[in-house]
């Protein structure tokens, strides 16, 4: 019980505090703009409307077609064209942004703006809030035998006691992947303004396709968390030598970064 609190105690700060000290850090130290960051963020929301409407729309045209696309020996395809829609609408919602916003948003500083916007708001909203309020309750119920609860709520949490603290570290470690890959696919889609070729957006889907369908994967075999959190980690020093080859990380302060005009 102790190890598990610990282990969710960091995968809250991972979700929640890693965001929130991460912005202040480029608004102080690369003088980013919060409305850059926001707009990351509010990018995220809208790729995630897009993408509902989108699958809907793909299941009902399924189904039209007398397609069971509900079964299990079709999931894999829901799954597969979910990651692939994801991954094209962020990257050409980032290209529009960053093509025709009034922010000067084509520079490296202002990418990472852009990429931590939408990973802070996958991070916060998916798993960071949820996982805030389900500990709270946790820690509320510690002992849920002694409360009042229906049987079944008396249950769920004693079974949530009893989760592995491996559950909650594997989590921490995909986030900090997932907010990594967020600025490299960010920084893939600057390269088409920087190098002036349209191919870097076909590599920024790739990429974000590739790392999101091992990850996919992994959840779905049900891997030992041991095995995730290293694969996980091989996969994030991938991104970061990546980035490193971009020469993504020669960061300079500059009133460019998408800041506000005075």
């Amino acid at each position: 019980m102790v190890l598990l609190s610990f282990s969710i105690v960091f995968a809250l700060l991972v979700t929640i505090g890693l965001p929130v000290v991460a912005g202040f850090w480029l608004n102080k130290r690369l003088k980013v703009a919060w409305q850059t960051i926001v707009l990351g963020a509010l990018g995220y929301f809208i790729v995630q409307a897009l993408l509902t409407l989108l699958y809907t729309a793909f299941i009902a045209l399924m189904q039209t077609e007398g397609t069971q696309v509900l079964n299990e020996s079709n999931e894999l395809i829901q799954l597969a064209v979910s990651v692939l829609l994801a991954a094209l609408l962020g990257v050409i919602l980032r290209w529009v942004g960053m093509k025709f916003s009034k922010l000067p948003l084509t520079s490296l500083e202002a990418s990472f703006g852009i990429g931590l916007g939408f990973g802070s708001a996958e991070s916060i909203s998916r798993v960071g809030l949820p996982l805030l309020m389900t500990f709270i309750t946790m820690l509320r119920y510690i002992n849920p035998q002694t409360s009042a609860l229906d049987p079944d709520i008396i249950a769920q949490l004693e079974a949530l006691w009893q989760v592995s603290p491996w559950v909650p570290a594997a989590g921490s470690v995909e986030r900090i992947l997932a907010l990594v890959l967020h600025n490299a696919i960010t920084v893939l889609v600057l390269q088409t303004f920087i190098r002036k070729n349209g191919l870097w957006l076909a590599a920024a889907i790739g990429l974000e396709v590739l790392i999101n369908g091992i990850i996919l994967s992994l959840s779905l075999a049900e891997m030992a968390y041991g095995w995730v959190i290293l694969i996980a980690l091989v996969l994030l020093a991938g991104i970061l030598a990546l980035l490193n080859h971009l020469q993504a990380f020669n960061l300079t302060p500059t009133e460019g970064s998408g800041q506000e005009i005075e």
